[in-house]
């Protein structure tokens, strides 16, 4: 009697299916991809200047919204301008630097942006830059 295995069972081989794990991989994917913000903007589409000197806004500033109807965006609240000062105070109140970058639309009367400048000026910011695109 021989030790030995017969040849048939010898040769058997092993195969691994990745198939369940290249699924999950690919339903890991389309999560991340689905769930990245990529932009931080209010629910209104604005047109803003172009300026050739157009810099990034870092993500910890205040963002106003002015979109060309004149409706007013706090971050990603819509705001009156009635209540834009007392909402300003409050944001502004949370941070170490007082600054506010305003965004608003090409189309915007000018009216408006002096009275949002004004009502954030009397929040207590003391950076005010307006966004541009960059040419």
């Amino acid at each position: 009697m021989s030790l030995r295995t017969p040849r048939a069972q010898r040769r058997r081989r092993v195969t691994l299916d990745i198939s369940a794990l290249i699924d999950v991989v690919f339903l890991l994917l389309i999560f991340f991809a689905v769930t990245t913000t990529f932009l931080e903007q209010p629910g209104i589409e604005l047109t803003l200047p172009e300026s050739s000197s157009a810099e990034t806004t870092p993500p910890q500033q205040i963002r106003l919204f002015v979109g060309p109807d004149g409706k007013l965006f706090l971050g990603d609240q819509p705001v009156s301008l009635e209540n834009l000062k007392r909402e300003l105070k409050e944001q502004l109140a949370k941070r170490n630097k007082k600054e506010v970058i305003l965004s608003a639309d090409t189309k915007t009367q000018h009216g408006i942006i002096v009275k949002v400048m004004d009502a954030a000026r009397q929040a207590g910011a003391t950076g005010l830059a307006i966004a541009t695109e960059p040419e």
